[in-house]
């Protein structure tokens, strides 16, 4: 045998031990290096527009209007996403583009619970919308029952908020110890030494896998894309069929509410400044505040489907084992198709979230000015 085909052989058999020993592996090119540092710009500017829509949302509270606790509650989350989205990815790219050995360490030490906290996040997040949107509706109708106002009270609020957030964290808490930290102490690459696995019994267990997936998509993708599609649509109804009576309809007395940013009662008040006490206008006298406020929550719902819909995708490629997600080259990494389509749903995922701030800039009168009196404020107390 010709001592360079030997060679060849020994260099071959040497790399094949050595994959057998080495974690699984996503290469970072160039040109996905400085996409994911893209990204990480944009959602550590989504960190910032969040926290500064949550001091927005509870910086002007009034007594006989109730905070805005669903858009607060939902910045929370929206920060929490742009969060995680650095410690994952951001960081990721930082270790494996740059070969940093100390934070590669520190990445999997905090891996497991931001992947966790990530999960239960993406999974709070559209009935954050729900409930907003079902508000939205509650406006819209002109018919309210005493079961209804009970539920969009101050209390009911609360309660809702506080018991799907519960359900939400033990809904996604099983991930916790599914998935474990795996060595690979004898690989000769320092940066495939550790990954992310499944636990043995995560694998065997056919409910786990059912519940998983089965379950947690139906809970996370199907069942608030039907409700947010359907809600959204009744909405806009209304607001289309309330547009064509209105063309019908004498002039109505003037009447003006008040309307505090994007979640609150309203109170009706008219010229003679009798007060008739809190109530919710029907459709055709809504206030341009509440209806700015409608519009709002569409773009938000519109942007949040579209992450649903590619999410909903990936997922079925990567449960169904699909061979375009892997490397034709090299088994144990992925295609360039299931790297790029991956990074993708992550980021449409934390965009939606980002943008967030955006969205009510330009679809919410009443929250860009509280936006620019807050940086008036701000640059005027530097100047003083």
């Amino acid at each position: 045998m010709n001592l360079t085909v030997l060679a060849e052989l020994i260099e071959l058999r040497a790399k094949a031990e050595a994959e057998l020993l080495c974690a699984h592996y996503e290469t970072y090119t160039p040109v996905r290096f400085v996409l994911i540092t893209i990204a990480t710009v944009i959602a550590s500017l989504g960190t910032i527009g969040n926290i500064l829509l949550l001091i927005i949302f509870s910086a002007k509270q009034i007594s006989n209007t109730p905070a805005t606790l669903y858009p607060s509650v939902l910045a929370c989350l929206d920060f929490a996403i742009c969060l995680e989205y650095i410690l994952l990815f951001g960081v990721d790219a930082l270790v494996s583009y740059l070969k940093i050995e100390s934070l590669f360490s520190l990445y999997y030490v905090y891996i497991v619970p931001a992947y966790v906290m990530a999960r239960i996040t993406q999974l709070a997040i559209p009935y954050m919308l729900i409930f907003a949107t079902l508000e939205r509706l509650f406006w819209t109708s002109k018919n309210k029952s005493s079961l209804l106002k009970a539920f969009h009270s101050t209390t009911g609020r609360h309660v809702t908020v506080i018991v799907s957030l519960i359900l939400c964290i033990l809904l996604r808490s099983p991930s916790a110890f599914a998935i474990k930290v795996d060595d690979y102490p004898k690989c000769p690459d320092f940066f495939r030494t550790k990954t992310t696995n499944p636990r043995e019994w995560a694998q065997e267990s056919e409910i786990y896998h059912f519940f998983d997936f089965q379950v947690m998509t139906i809970a996370q993708t199907l069942v608030p894309f039907i409700l947010l599609v359907g809600l959204n649509l009744i909405i806009v109804r209304r607001m289309c069929s309330d547009s064509v009576q209105k063309e019908k309809l004498p002039e109505p007395t003037e009447v003006c509410f008040q309307e505090d940013r994007l979640l609150t009662q309203i109170t009706p008040v008219h010229k003679s400044s009798t007060t008739i006490g809190l109530s919710f206008p029907p459709l055709k006298s809504m206030s341009p505040a509440v209806r700015s406020a409608v519009f709002t929550m569409g773009a938000i719902v519109t942007s949040y489907l579209i992450s649903n819909i590619l999410h909903l995708s990936l997922t079925v490629l990567e449960r169904s084992g699909h061979q375009i997600l892997k490397s034709e080259e090299d088994p144990l990494m992925s295609s360039t198709f299931h790297t790029f389509f991956s990074d993708l749903v992550s980021f449409v995922y934390m965009f939606t979230s980002a943008i967030r701030i955006v969205i009510y800039y330009l679809c919410n009168p009443k929250i860009r000015g509280d936006l620019v009196d807050f940086f008036a404020n701000r640059k005027n107390a530097v100047y003083l």
